[in-house]
């Protein structure tokens, strides 16, 4: 055999190989919905929304009690593709539409780590990380093979993420008519990659659209979803309801796809949200009223839902460990057996979901602009001092807010103090070559 000959099978056996190993982990999908506290689904507690393919999720899957996102959508986004905190990347407030502001393609994400494993890769629905008309490459590269998503900014105009939607897909722009509804179409974009994918390991990332504002009433299910309504819901309330459960119906859609094609048992998939409700909206709950609290560094402004579906694998139940969605990316990463190139500030929780021994999150960090917290199951101890005696045993405790200067609680505040101030001394690792970060509404200037 001549060397030529011996190179070319050396590299064939070296690929079977790479394919043979990727092929061997599991599907994964993330989805995140925009706009969602914990208290927006049945499973958490809602008295009046009607959610029943995420119940189901739920019931046969985990269901964590205590997940966190930040309070806001762009250092969540950026958290939850890196692992990385916002301190860390820079991104600490919502991002800006000034020109060049993007998240810089140095950024490695989930995206990254999947494909270079061997996966196909999707992404659909809200990006806002940078306009399209000035970086049209963004989705590929950040590690998507295929993508479809509201444009958000375009041609220097805010565009509709839901009736009369301007998508872009693969390159190409697409406005729709009046009657069109984006979320139908980032959904019927997953549900194709998935039939076009069955036979090969896939990545998805499902940003969804909903149920950020404006509230508008979707084309479908409103029988449905008013089926809890009290009489004297009011007409916003009303509306967003309405779009939580079309919300839940895109994602039930998800699910029966992969039961379609025999991938349930071959998939992992977590649902959670970007940040709190809109404080616009008043959810019930069973002992309280809960508004929400979008913007605020409150429980009700970074609780967020987190479901884990896995059937055959995950162990059903509830679970109360804390989840920071800085985890989700070593979590998955780890489930699919794929190894990270840094050291990030999210935990890998894998044991959580299979059922195996390993270290839990203690406490939970947050940032959002100028504003830092740290949490744990009963305290919470805020940048501005403001310490706070808020367990999660109760939903009225647990929104609560109570701050405690009892000195019986001294050593708690001391020892949460010590853990603040590390996490206050993380700084931003973006080189001043890379423009992008977060824009403080109090600030004046583009972060470096």
């Amino acid at each position: 055999m001549n060397q030529s000959m011996k190179l070319a099978v050396c590299l064939l056996v070296g690929w079977s190989a790479f394919a043979a190993s990727a092929n061997e982990g599991p599907n994964v999908i993330v989805i995140m919905a925009d706009d969602l506290g914990a208290e927006g689904l049945a499973c958490y507690g809602s008295t009046i929304y009607t959610t029943p393919n995420l119940d189901r999720m739920a019931a046969e899957g985990q269901r964590f009690n205590n997940a966190y996102a930040t309070p806001l959508c762009t250092p969540t986004r950026v958290m939850i593709m890196s692992g990385l905190y916002p301190n860390r990347t820079g991104f600490q407030a919502l991002i800006s539409k000034d020109e060049d502001v993007r998240l810089p393609a140095a950024i490695k994400t989930f995206g990254h780590y999947f494909r270079e494993a061997g996966y196909r890769t999707a992404i659909a629905g809200k990006w806002q990380l940078g306009q399209f008309d000035q970086f049209p490459d963004q989705p590929v590269e950040h590690g998507f093979d295929k993508y479809c998503m509201w444009t958000w900014q375009y041609a220097g105009k805010k565009s509709s993420r839901y009736y009369a939607p301007q998508i872009y897909r693969d390159g190409k722009l697409f406005d729709g008519s009046a009657s069109d509804f984006g979320p139908d179409y980032y959904s019927r974009f997953l549900l194709d990659f998935i039939d076009e994918n069955k036979s090969r390991p896939f990545f998805i990332y499902y940003p969804m659209a909903l149920v950020h504002s404006p509230f508008i009433i979707p084309p479908d299910l409103e029988k449905l979803a008013h089926s809890r309504y009290p009489g004297d819901l009011d007409k916003q309330t009303r509306a967003f309801g309405h779009m939580i459960t079309y919300m839940d119906h895109l994602v039930g859609q998800i699910l029966a796809r992969l039961r379609e094609h025999g991938l349930d048992r071959n998939t992992l998939v977590l649902f959670t949200g970007d940040n709190g409700t809109g404080r616009q909206i008043t959810s019930k709950l069973a002992d309280m009223n809960l508004q929400g609290g979008k913007g605020t560094m409150t429980e009700a402004g970074s609780r967020v839902p987190m479901l884990a579906w896995w059937p055959g694998t995950i162990q059903p139940g509830v679970r109360e460990q804390f989840f920071c969605l800085a985890d989700v990316l070593p979590t998955i990463t780890s489930v699919a057996g794929i190894p990270l190139s840094r050291q990030l500030d999210g935990m890998d929780l894998s044991h959580v979901l299979l059922g195996k021994e390993g270290k839990d999150r203690e406490q939970v960090f947050i940032n959002y602009g100028r504003g830092y917290f740290v949490r744990e199951s009963r305290f919470r101890l805020n940048q501005d001092g403001k310490f706070y005696d808020i367990p999660v045993t109760f939903d009225k405790d647990r929104y609560s807010e109570t701050v405690t200067t009892d000195p019986a609680h001294e050593s708690d505040r001391r020892r949460l103090q010590t853990a603040l101030d590390h996490f206050l001394a993380i700084k931003s690792e973006i080189s001043p070559g890379l423009k992008g970060a977060g824009k403080s509404k109090t600030s004046k200037k583009k972060k470096p």
